[in-house]
């Protein structure tokens, strides 16, 4: 069993808009509406001994500046390469998607089962990494995506968007867009069906995937299902009630939110922006959006956010499957193929399995 210390050093560098202090039970100092209620769903046990042993030692991501982001980035990708086991692919291929003054880098995962492939063209997952528009990238999420690609079977697209503090937004947007239309652009190119591409993200990446997916449609892009892991919809509020219930001790704080949200949107005038917050579009926009799966954590200061997308995506003629994992934390992706968490792992695996499922039944329907 790992020891506590390199625990929580796992747990800094490798979640999604990640961070605790204090006890499981303890409230934010700046919580007021339902601080005292017990919380309506606890962690599954192997997450509880592992915020257990975090929450005695703190989160060095509820003190995180920005000059401390770059030493938090390294050490994540570093932790990156300790997994359980080799997911091994057909190919995989490192590319640029050019832009007007920098370059986009993606990963291209190609999996050796072809049974999805129409006139030998796969189809297309687009998929966009969590850490708060802060942290993460290709190589943090590659155990991820490497796991999709094979259980869909699908090619998948990671893409290395920047990242705030020195790049905030709209940079991380404006490169999943552009991604995509390269993607879409150059899909035959890369051995895919421009007709029959998805889009995906967690957290952070889980707003990102949703706005591509807007955009994308609005200019007539092919996106068939977008799924989305306990994504971020609304950065302009940190009053919902899971906040209150979740906001500290169990990984993601209210803290650390506002954190990512200084790096990511320095002027207060973009927290309300339908790109950086989707849950703020329009109903009209929203309308356009493909079926879509979206999962949100049950211990999650998120999760009320993501519950009411799926609802106003509904609302708006979208077909949405949703899900509440009651036992699960937010970031809970990050720990799939982890060798520093195995336990937890074996936990998650069945989720990641079962939304490859819903993403795999999309493209055998579309035409």
């Amino acid at each position: 069993m790992a020891k506590p210390r390199f625990i929580a050093l796992f747990l800094t560098i490798s979640l999604a808009w990640v961070g605790a202090t204090g006890s499981i039970a303890a409230a934010d100092g700046q919580q007021t509406v339902g601080a005292a209620e017990r919380p309506p769903y606890q962690p599954a046990p192997e997450l509880r001994d592992f915020l257990k042993a975090l929450n005695q030692i703190g989160n060095d991501l509820d003190s995180m500046t920005a000059e401390s982001v770059p030493g938090l980035w390294l050490s994540r990708e570093v932790n990156a390469r300790k997994v359980l086991k080799s997911i091994p692919m057909e190919s995989i291929r490192d590319s640029c998607v050019p832009a007007r003054n920098h370059q986009i880098p993606i990963r291209i995962y190609t999996p050796r089962d072809k049974k999805l492939a129409r006139g030998g063209k796969l189809p297309i997952l687009v998929y966009l990494h969590g850490g708060g528009w802060t942290l993460g990238s290709i190589a943090t999420n590659d155990s991820i995506t490497r796991a999709l690609a094979n259980e869909i079977p699908a090619l998948v697209i990671s893409v290395d968007y920047r990242l705030a503090p020195e790049h905030p937004f709209p940079a991380g947007a404006e490169d999943a867009y552009l991604a995509m239309e390269w993607v879409a652009r150059n899909a035959e190119e890369i051995g895919g069906d421009p007709a029959r591409i998805a889009v995906a993200g967690d957290s952070g990446g889980g707003a990102l995937a949703t706005v591509t997916a807007r955009k994308a449609k609005q200019a007539g892009i092919g996106i068939v299902f977008q799924a989305l892991f306990y994504p971020s919809t609304d950065i302009s509020r940190t009053d919902y009630p899971s906040y209150d219930q979740y906001g500290q001790g169990y990984l993601l704080t209210k803290k650390s939110v506002e954190s990512f949200r200084k790096f990511y949107l320095p002027n207060l005038h973009d927290w309300t922006n339908p790109d950086a917050s989707p849950l703020r579009a329009s109903n009209d926009d929203l309308a356009v959006l493909p079926p879509t799966l979206i999962i949100v954590a049950g211990c999650d200061p998120l999760r009320e956010e993501g519950i009411a997308y799926a609802r106003k995506l509904r609302d708006n003629g979208v077909p949405v499957t949703s899900r509440t994992d009651k036992e699960m934390i937010h970031g809970f992706l990050s720990f799939y193929n982890s060798a520093l968490t195995p336990a937890i792992s074996r936990r998650v695996e069945p989720v990641l399995q079962d939304a490859a499922a819903a993403i795999r039944n999309a493209f055998m329907t579309s035409r």
